[in-house]
């Protein structure tokens, strides 16, 4: 009868922790960050405006560019004097300076505009990742390039490229 009793006992606590333990497992998944910035409509959106952005500057750069080559091959032209050649050169030397500063702001717009559009998107995704997460009860999201290995049913990209393109449609 005791060893009864203590089978009872034992069974029963197996079963509560049992219980238990599959109440507080943790639900994991993974996602391609960068897959849902080159897909989503609001990754595409950024990218978008990256390249009109750097397309515009480029072509201020080539242009600056031409003048100091036509410049330059002004100094080069054998009937000009040589005070109009000094004058030439006197001028392409505050043409090169002035095409360096441009140059080197325009670097520095485009890099302040990419990590701003980039932290905006990350926080924004973080938000709709975070949504996702809770009404699916994920507990854990990690980015699928920093796990050793993940099953393919874990992968939630499609998903959250899906709730992403409905939060941010990308007008």
């Amino acid at each position: 009868m005791r060893n009864w009793a203590t089978f009872t006992l034992a069974t029963a606590l197996t079963l509560v922790s049992a219980a238990a333990f599959a109440q507080t497992q943790t639900k994991v998944a993974v996602v391609e960050m960068m897959k849902v910035a080159n897909e989503s409509k609001e990754g595409k959106k950024i990218q978008a405006t990256l390249k009109s952005f750097h397309d515009q500057k480029q072509a201020e750069i080539s242009a600056k560019e031409a003048d100091l080559k036509a410049l330059e091959d002004k100094s080069k032209d054998p009937k000009i004097s040589d005070d109009k050649k000094e004058e030439i050169k006197s001028q392409f030397t505050a043409k090169m300076y002035e095409y360096q500063a441009f140059a080197k702001a325009a670097q520095d717009e485009m890099e302040g505009r990419s990590q701003k559009l980039q932290q905006d998107f990350q926080g924004k995704l973080a938000g709709v990742i975070s949504k996702y997460a809770q009404a699916k009860g994920i507990s854990m999201v990690v980015e699928k390039s920093v796990t050793l290995f993940s099953a393919d049913s874990l992968d939630i990209t499609a998903d959250v490229i899906a709730e992403m393109n409905k939060a941010y449609p990308g007008t």
